[in-house]
């Protein structure tokens, strides 16, 4: 069996799942692969499978996908090194580049007996944050009230009904936000881009990490707070003791949507989960350093074949700040301007 890890170079998961798949089984044969595809790269489509970069993937290997985004076929990345005061092919080059990757993907997801995570279709369909939650509704979880719009009366019916709400992103990682209606005034308009709306559940915020249908690790979060001792947001693991209504139901969620890894972000209320997030491709390292840790393990585990580790009761932590704390007063200053009391005419 081969492993294969397709991961930006510059990735810190990259590196840090190597040694971790390192570590775990010393003469497992494990390749990193560049989903850039560097020039002159050999690529190959057959009937048993592919082979990316010169390395065959059939049949019992297994291919981990990270940071493989999806590329705007219209705007360019905003490249550091070019001057887009010329005209420039790299944006071309690119495209083409991610055209001829996702193929290959979406080839390899054809291939029986190879294990993707997560297989190209998947990180598709997760693009829009409001598809999985809206696949999931359907088939029976529960997802709060949504709505995507960029029209005004839409937004301010919505928030009639559901105060209060929040607002995110339709795409990309992004926290949710208290939805006001200073918010609808400076976010929602048919000259702008859509965003995601959002009723609230009652309940604690909970992210469930997901490996093949099975819950490696499930977090309980509190948000960042200024009181006394300045701190970003802490996380604490939520066992079986803990008596969560339907903290199982996140394995299940992420089996309907063919997630094989990733992460669920829900509220837990009496009734069950209220799912908010689906991440297909969880980034971890900005995690407090010990849970990182376990779940880059938890992850080689699995990724080898092995049976996942249980956590330990007493995995917990804050995230990693600033030396001087004191700075951080800055970013809480910044956020309580978006609730503060709106101008007239602003």
């Amino acid at each position: 069996m081969t492993i294969a890890v397709l991961a930006p170079a510059r990735a810190p998961l990259r590196r840090r799942l190597e040694a971790a798949l390192a570590a775990l089984v010393p003469d497992l044969p494990v390749v990193t692969l560049d989903p850039e595809l560097p020039p002159f790269s050999p690529c190959s489509v057959g009937g048993a499978g592919v082979s990316v970069g010169g390395v065959g993937l059939g049949a019992g290997d297994t291919v981990f996908v990270h940071g493989v985004g999806y590329e705007d076929p219209v705007l360019p990345p905003a490249e550091p090194d070019c001057d887009w005061s010329l005209w420039q092919a790299g944006a071309v080059i690119r495209q083409q580049r991610y055209s001829h990757l996702y193929s290959l993907l979406s080839r390899a997801e054809a291939v029986d007996g190879l294990r993707l995570y997560n297989p190209v279709s998947v990180l598709l369909r997760s693009f829009s944050r409001f598809d999985p939650l809206d696949r999931l509704g359907a088939v029976g979880f529960q997802v709060p009230p949504l709505l995507v719009t960029n029209d005004p009366d839409a937004a301010t019916a919505f928030l009639a009904t559901h105060t209060p709400a929040l607002w995110r992103p339709v795409t990309g990682g992004a926290a949710w936000q208290l939805c006001q209606d200073r918010q609808r005034r400076h976010l929602v308009g048919t000259d702008r881009p859509p965003v995601l709306l959002a009723g609230v559940a009652q309940g604690p915020l909970l992210r469930a990490y997901v490996f093949d249908g099975q819950v490696v690790l499930t977090l309980m979060m509190a948000a960042p707070s200024r009181e006394g001792l300045e701190r970003f947001e802490r996380f604490g693991v939520v066992t079986t003791a803990d008596h969560i209504p339907g903290a199982e139901r996140a394995g299940a969620a992420a089996a309907a949507l063919r997630l094989r890894w990733g992460v669920l972000t829900y509220v837990a209320t009496n009734a069950g989960p209220v799912f908010y997030d689906v991440d297909p491709d969880p980034v971890l390292t900005d995690l407090p350093p010990a849970i990182a840790r376990f779940l880059i393990d938890a992850l080689a585990c699995g990724l080898a074949g092995h049976p996942l580790p249980a956590p330990p009761a007493d995995l917990t932590g804050d995230r990693e700040v600033l030396l001087l704390r004191r700075m951080l007063a800055i970013q809480f200053d910044i956020e309580a301007t978006k609730y503060a009391p709106d101008r007239a005419g602003e």
